[in-house]
């Protein structure tokens, strides 16, 4: 759901270890890995002698590959939900894009649902209570140049693949919406 996640190859893996992906999901099938917690699942693929070389970060694939493979969680699945991720880059500068999001007055011109921005870090961030009072917006800044920058809309906590989908939808359109009426 977050769009085309980094997911790790088995080629990266034989270089790494000597041994194909499915070699490591069938050794972690066997020390009960699919009856375990996300965490718990990284935490022994970190102490399985074998796997030092793919470091923190390739581990923490190979985690969530096993996990997709055994159908222990989705795609875009967290412990406390699914998320999802939108970004567009937009021709304007970077306070405009970041006012548009964080000034009422601008954000209602492609935004109709009422938020509470808890925090937010000129041209870097917001973080903020969604309409329903339950799932949370991760919405990060970057400026690409003078005249062009970048919005990533994270949206997390959702209940269900089907609420994340039709989210991912919304927020494409809505940040679709944003370029248009910043680009006019």
């Amino acid at each position: 759901m977050t769009g085309e996640r980094k997911i790790i190859t088995d080629k990266l893996v034989v270089d790494k270890t000597g041994k194909p992906m499915e070699y490591w999901f069938l050794l972690l099938d066997k020390k009960g890995a699919n009856k375990r917690k996300s965490s718990e699942i990284y935490a022994l693929v970190k102490i399985i002698k074998g796997l030092e070389p793919l470091g923190e970060w390739n581990q923490g694939l190979l985690s969530t590959s096993y996990q997709w493979s055994r159908g222990i969680r989705e795609r875009g699945q967290k412990e406390n939900g699914f998320e999802i991720s939108v970004s567009k880059t937009i021709n304007v500068p970077l306070l405009v894009l970041y006012n548009s999001v964080v000034d009422n007055k601008l954000r209602r011109n492609w935004l109709k649902e009422k938020i509470i921005i808890r925090k937010s870090t000129e041209n870097k961030s917001a973080r903020i209570t969604w309409s329903d009072n339950i799932t949370t917006l991760s919405i990060d800044f970057y400026e690409k140049n003078e005249t062009k920058a970048q919005v990533v809309v994270q949206h997390l906590k959702i209940a269900s693949l089907s609420a994340a989908s039709e989210l991912k939808e919304f927020w494409t359109s809505r940040l679709n919406h944003l370029k248009e009426l910043l680009e006019k």
